[in-house]
């Protein structure tokens, strides 16, 4: 398929770009003070430049990137309020495998059918049996929303469990997709009456353990705590389905985590 467009916010190489052209300037204005006298204030003014220097060597990388990240984010869920096509449009080349939740992409229009392989009640072991319509599909991007039931049905009451079956099942579609990118969702949180019951509010406990394998075996992993926080207003009343106008936002912050990694 690959024929879709992906959003690309400035990428982190401009951002890092234009503080190093920054520094330049920093570093010819104090070569030029220094010219202009060795004494006095001027002297003071290279020491207080060359101290400046040192302390931008010395910012924490990971603190940059997170802000950086912020940015991305930020920008992606605004474009799904100034023009909710371009979300879309990212998505052409894209497939969509889940439960109920996922449904939606299709169910209201967002998507096309053979691109979102859902169904109620799927939990993640179904993942692995659309491998044939992806490869017929061949997407640049398969995003894996599974979790709701998956918590709910008892079939893994540690989170570890569930998280190693996830890396399981992402494995195999990694395999028979190799040039395609795999990204697994977080699972979206209950709300409203249904964070009540005991298995969904333990959904936090086993995003935890989802984030934790993605980063140790180096898999695309999509974190929809912020959004879902965010967005309550636009879940169903029973608090686990989602609105259409939830859906755009999803998509958007989807295209974050593919920005990131």
């Amino acid at each position: 398929m690959r024929t879709g467009k992906s959003t690309k916010l400035p990428d982190k190489k401009m951002i890092i770009l234009a503080a190093g052209i920054a520094i330049a300037i920093t570093v010819v204005i104090i070569a030029f003070i220094y010219r202009k006298g060795t004494h006095g204030r001027n002297e003071e003014k290279v020491s207080q430049g060359l101290a400046y220097l040192e302390s931008l060597e010395q910012q924490d990388v990971q603190a940059i990137n997170e802000v950086v990240k912020a940015i991305r984010a930020r920008e992606n869920l605004n474009l799904a309020d100034t023009d909710e096509g371009a979300v879309w449009g990212s998505f052409e080349d894209a497939a969509i495998l889940g439960d109920s939740r996922a449904v939606g992409f299709s169910f209201y229009e967002l998507m096309p059918e053979d691109q979102v392989m859902a169904e109620s009640g799927a939990v993640i072991t179904d993942a692995s049996k659309n491998i044939d319509q992806l490869k017929r599909l061949n997407p640049e991007l398969i995003f894996l929303c599974y979790g709701i039931n998956d918590v709910k049905s008892g079939l893994w009451p540690e989170p570890a469990d569930y998280a190693a079956e996830c890396a399981a099942q992402m494995q195999a579609v990694i395999n028979a997709l190799p040039e395609s990118r795999v990204y697994l969702n977080s699972i979206l949180p209950a709300g409203g009456n249904a964070v009540w019951d005991a298995s969904y509010a333990r959904i936090e406990e086993y995003n935890a353990a989802l984030k934790a394998m993605a980063a140790q075996k180096g898999y695309g992993y999509i974190d929809n705590t912020v959004l879902a926080e965010e967005h309550q207003s636009l879940y169903q009343e029973d608090g686990l389905h989602l609105q259409t106008e939830f859906y755009k936002y999803w998509a958007a912050n989807m295209l974050t985590g593919v920005d990131e990694q």
